[in-house]
């Protein structure tokens, strides 16, 4: 199995505390986060608890099914 996609739920800092944005991001964040939105999870998209969704496939043979990991 290799792997095919993550989905992540958080784009950075893990959601929790924003102790750190990226450089080309700190202004962004910074007016975001005063108009009550979170800048790093701009897509909204959240895996279980905050979680990272990574799905596998098969390169041999299409006909297995994929099987996917959250951590």
């Amino acid at each position: 199995m290799v792997l095919l996609l993550t989905i992540a739920s958080w784009e950075w800092d893990g959601g929790e505390g924003h102790s750190w944005a990226p450089q080309e991001d700190q202004a962004a964040a910074l007016a975001s986060h005063y108009a009550g939105q979170d800048p790093s999870q701009p897509t909204r998209v959240e895996v279980g608890s905050t979680d990272n969704m990574q799905i596998y496939v098969c390169p041999a043979s299409p006909e297995h099914p994929h099987t996917d990991l959250i951590q």
